[in-house]
């Protein structure tokens, strides 16, 4: 279940930031960067033909060719040609119309009053007619005139028009295209992040299993210990408070203990010579080569023997020799915790003063000694 929640969650991110981007960002740029390169282009383009247009009607009125037949030539020319991107048209000095594609606008003053040039001298540019051309209602304008040019030895002024109409037309095509492009390749890419998502949540998943299988291991391994040492401490106290005839309780106390070589430990509380009993004993440890042993009520005393001297007085099956600076008793053992990779560490009753740590190569005698 939390693998189709990480799924849902990243599709959900995925598609909020892409088509925020996208639309917000991506499309408009890419639009305006295609429309503004393209207007420029048709600017460019518009610019020659009327050079051309004026050209040859300069020729023509040079070789003494009246002014309405090179209008009609012009017209000739030019009729029909309003459905393409652009068209061109001939105005005079007042404005009117004297040859146009439609026919029907010929002798009619000029309709776009609005046009970005205020005289014949105006240079525009493809950025600065996209930027025009947002704020215009393609209604009441379906052209803009983006060129013009006078032809000389006369009043007649030589005009290319954008038709407006047909620019959005290709723009919306090519902003549906962009958006087409845009969302196949989403879709690519999601698909490429979720597979991506997939291989390492896998990848993770086999790691943490493995972890988890070596950490089921340790605890039920650590379980075992515990309560091997639950049940050898119960048995110890069995041996001891069971009621049984005297011959019994002597011969499974002498089978489960042996002979203990030491009773008791002389140990010193300032100048005060004190023995303690083995039983009374928790732990024993060695700091700056000072031996000391811990009861079970927590009194801390000195010993004047070394700890190999102390241990190798001890009762094996009571006290085991943790590492080299600490003895622990059986009875005083509380916890048995998993330490690192494959050590051990030992929890006392009282709480001990120093870590009693078990190194790896003596867990498996600890384990052992345990099951003794």
């Amino acid at each position: 279940m939390r693998n189709y929640r990480i799924y849902l969650y990243t599709t959900i991110s995925f598609v909020l930031i892409y088509v925020l981007v996208i639309s917000l960002i991506v499309i408009p740029l890419t639009t305006k960067y295609q429309n503004t390169t393209k207007l420029q282009n048709t600017i460019n383009l518009a610019t020659q033909e009327i050079q051309q247009v004026d050209f040859l009607a300069a020729v023509a009125l040079a070789n003494n060719l009246k002014k309405e037949t090179v209008v009609e030539s012009i017209q000739a020319a030019i009729s029909g040609s309003d459905n393409g991107n652009v068209y061109l048209s001939v105005f005079d000095w007042s404005g009117m119309i004297v040859a146009h594609p439609d026919r029907t606008k010929l002798g009619s003053k000029n309709e776009q009053q609005s046009n970005m040039l205020s005289n014949i001298k105006s240079v525009i540019t493809g950025e600065v007619l996209y930027e025009h051309l947002q704020n215009v209602d393609v209604e009441t304008q379906p052209a803009e005139i983006i060129a013009l040019r006078p032809i000389q030895q006369s009043d007649l002024i030589v005009v290319a028009h954008l038709n407006i109409k047909k620019f959005n037309q290709q723009t919306k095509s090519f902003t549906e295209q962009i958006v087409t492009i845009y969302l196949i390749l989403g879709l690519l890419l999601l698909l490429f992040l979720l597979v991506i998502i997939r291989v390492l949540s896998t990848y993770y998943e086999q790691i943490i299993d493995r972890k988890t299988a070596k950490f089921e291991d340790g605890v039920l391994n650590l379980s075992k210990l515990n309560n091997s040492l639950e049940n050898y401490q119960k048995s110890i106290s069995e041996l001891k408070t069971n009621v049984a005839p005297p011959q019994v309780v002597e011969k499974t106390i002498t089978e489960a203990t042996k002979e203990i070589p030491k009773q008791r430990l002389l140990t010193y509380i300032r100048n005060e010579l004190m023995p303690i009993t083995i039983e009374d004993i928790a732990y024993i440890y060695v700091e700056n080569s000072i031996s000391y042993v811990v009861r079970k009520d927590g009194k801390r005393y000195t010993a004047n023997d070394s700890l190999d001297q102390i241990y190798a007085s001890l009762d094996p099956k009571l006290f085991f020799r943790a590492n080299r600076q600490t003895i622990v008793a059986i009875y005083a053992i509380d916890k048995i915790i998993k330490y690192g990779n494959s050590a051990l560490k030992i929890e006392m009753q009282p709480v001990s003063e120093i870590d009693i740590i078990i190194g790896k190569n003596k867990v498996a005698i600890f384990k052992k000694w345990l099951d003794m």
